[in-house]
């Protein structure tokens, strides 16, 4: 099953033109890093390798879920995932649950001190 799965998503990567646009951009480089992530994927877990297989299931597919997602997140002009909330939606499209990652930290600013002697 896993031949058959990749086999699939080689088949989407390639298969697909160069002037769907996506916020701007052609969407094929987002189709080429989808789907090389779920091949990986599915080489490191044979088993979930069928549930690419299904049927009205694609990479432009899942692509269009992470938007969806984003969209909920939009501030403004701006709506982003970060690259792991970006695949666990992908995989989530798929039908593949991901346990619980622990949140991301936030990032602590901190203020920018400097002397100029330290420089000299």
């Amino acid at each position: 099953m896993v031949k058959e799965a990749l086999l699939k998503l080689q088949s989407e990567i390639e298969s697909k033109p160069k002037n769907k646009p996506v916020m701007g951009l052609g969407m094929e480089q987002y189709v080429r890093y989808i789907g090389a992530e779920l091949m990986r994927f599915a080489r490191e877990n044979p088993d979930k390798a069928e549930l690419f297989m299904a049927e009205g299931k694609s990479i432009i597919g899942s692509i269009y879920a992470m938007r969806k997602v984003a969209e909920k997140k939009k501030t403004g002009n701006m709506a982003m995932l970060t690259p792991n909330e970006g695949m666990a939606v992908v995989l989530e499209y798929y039908g593949i649950q991901q346990p619980k990652a622990a949140p991301e930290p936030e990032l602590e600013l901190t203020g920018f001190n400097v002397d100029i002697d330290d420089l000299l």
